[in-house]
């Protein structure tokens, strides 16, 4: 037979058996390095039985074979998943304000401008939310021994009554300069679309959504798409249902993907438009230059909270990461404060504490130090040098290689697994500081409880928690802690008949029906103290009684039409 052959012979195949036996092993011990022992010991018993049972098989030569083809295949998914990534990351363009837009803001609201005047009037730029947030302090009881800890939190989740959270000033030049770009095009802005994506129970989506009908943007030039599933959760099916009931375009429950190819204008599909004018799209989290410089002025308003004594300067930030935006908006943001001489963010080893929400970011960074590479979409490193960049073509300083360094100096990434779990749902870890939180956090009097949810900020304040336990382990001075609470207070419902629309796409969409959940565990503030969220087994949602009184109603502006072709 072939395998008999010369080229095969039994020289070759006992001069490599030492190898072989010892390939499941290496295999296994590879698998607990990058994060899945789970599926290391049935895969080394199975490798061990496939060896055993053909020894005729030169498994060497296969598997090398085999692996070159898989490399190949590997190569060419990454190249086309790049040119994906920076299609969409170019497509949402920085443009100068409008007349309107000039007259309608108060340029001396905004952070970015207030630190780097030079700046003021050159990029399109809108207020959306409440600022600036307020810093609380509250109280943490670890346990009967330790007594209460402090820590500080930045109420991103207040920044507006109609649905608040970091997103609104991801979102503050992303939605001004689409505006721009709308009012530019004329009579040729018929036709055009803002498309913006997010897995099932995305922030970014329904965030988008709500502010660009306050502007108000007409509702057809705005899209949300869900092409990723999470996991089935009541805080996800909110949003989702959330997201259906407020104006603007929304896209089936995971699905979109093509969609998005024809937006992007890759071949061989033709672009969204019909004039030939590739749609902007949104990258997943609103990351981009104009998102990163939302976050640079978060950091910035806090520099200025600390330097009129609002708040104590915080010996760290602890914060959730998901596309990065945040984060690498409050790294620069960190930077330009010191830069522009700001009394804030001096404490000897002052860090940046981000915790990863998704898994596959986890082994990435570990593998690849992905997170913080300078020329990958959605990385650190690329979002503080097209920031930076964007920064200095404005006029103002370049501070690209100083934000570089600082990321290497002030970031820590957490890389534990038992916090991260599942993309879109609690980890074991996440859920127990969540229960600790209802248990014995106490915000201060007056103010609302923090809604931790199981996608991102319960995640972040299980490292929260660590951080503590570790200064009470140790016998120095206590970290001054400042948790940057990134999820929304408010639970928004418009005046679209969201459930008829959750009916219409369960009808298309089968996997609908099994991911809408009701009751389990929430992070909503009315429900801290009930049983650690809604208090009941996690079910089927049934008909608008199960989740409506979860939700906050909000009266939106009457729709604006587009312009007419």
């Amino acid at each position: 037979s072939h395998f008999g052959s010369s080229r095969f012979g039994s020289r070759r195949r006992r001069a490599r058996a030492p190898t072989l036996a010892r390939l499941p092993q290496a295999m296994s011990n590879e698998l607990v390095r990058i994060g899945s022992p789970r599926l290391a010991g049935p895969l080394t018993d199975m490798l061990v039985r496939l060896v055993r049972r053909t020894p005729w098989i030169p498994w060497s030569v296969v598997l090398r074979r085999t692996g070159l083809a898989v490399a190949a295949g590997l190569a060419g998914g990454a190249i086309i998943l790049r040119v994906f990534l920076e299609r969409m990351y170019a497509s949402v363009m920085a443009l100068p304000p409008t007349a309107k837009q000039l007259e309608q803001e108060d340029q001396d609201a905004n952070p970015l401008w207030r630190v780097l005047p030079a700046l003021r009037g050159k990029l399109a730029w809108r207020q959306l939310g409440d600022f600036p947030t307020p810093v609380h302090r509250f109280s943490l009881s670890l346990s009967k021994q330790a007594g209460d800890v402090e820590f500080w939190v930045k109420r991103e989740d207040l920044s507006s009554a109609r649905y608040g959270g970091n997103k609104v000033r991801t979102l503050q030049y992303q939605l001004a300069c689409w505006e721009a770009h709308l009012e530019r095009s004329g009579k040729h802005g018929c036709g055009l679309k803002l498309l913006t994506l997010g897995s099932g129970g995305s922030n970014q989506v329904l965030a988008t959504k709500v502010h660009a009908a306050f502007l108000p943007l007409p509702a057809d030039t705005v899209e949300g798409i869900h092409p990723m599933p999470d996991e089935p959760e009541m805080d996800n099916t909110l949003n989702f249902l959330s997201s259906l009931s407020v104006p603007g375009l929304s896209g089936g429950y995971n699905t979109g993907g093509l969609r998005l190819l024809a937006a992007l204008g890759l071949p061989p599909l033709a672009s969204d438009s019909g004039s030939g004018t590739a749609a902007w799209v949104m990258m997943p989290g609103g990351n981009g230059p104009l998102g990163v410089l939302g976050q640079a002025g978060a950091a910035l308003e806090l520099a200025e909270q600390i330097e009129r004594g609002e708040v104590p300067d915080p010996d760290g930030i602890v914060v959730a990461l998901g596309s990065s935006c945040t984060v690498t908006g409050l790294l620069l943001g960190v930077v330009l404060a010191r830069h522009a001489g700001l009394r804030a963010f001096r404490r000897p080893g002052f860090q940046i504490y981000a915790q990863p929400v998704h898994p596959g970011a986890v082994r990435l960074q570990r593998l690849f130090g992905l997170l913080t590479s300078q020329s990958l979409p959605l990385s650190i490193g690329r979002g503080i040098r097209e920031a930076s960049a964007l920064i200095a073509r404005l006029g103002g300083p370049d501070v690209a290689e100083e934000a570089l360094a600082a990321m290497h100096e002030l970031l820590v990434l957490s890389l534990d697994r038992s916090i991260s779990g599942k993309y879109g749902a609690h980890s074991g870890a996440s859920r127990a500081a969540k229960a600790r939180y209802d248990e014995a956090a106490r915000p201060p009097p007056g103010s609302p409880h923090l809604w931790l949810c199981g996608h991102f900020t319960a995640k972040s304040f299980a490292l929260l928690l660590k951080l503590l336990e570790e200064d009470l382990q140790q016998s120095g001075r206590r970290r001054r802690l400042l948790f940057w609470q990134t999820k929304s207070s408010v639970q928004p419902r418009g005046g679209l008949d969201e459930w008829g629309a959750w009916q219409e796409q369960r009808h298309k969409h089968a996997g609908l029906a099994k991911w809408g959940m009701i009751g389990g565990v929430t992070g909503h503030p009315g429900a801290v103290g009930s049983c650690c969220g809604a208090g009941d087994e996690m079910r089927a949602v049934e008909g608008p009684e199960d989740y409506r009184r979860w939700m906050t109603s909000v009266q939106f502006p009457p729709a604006k039409p587009q312009p007419a072709s």
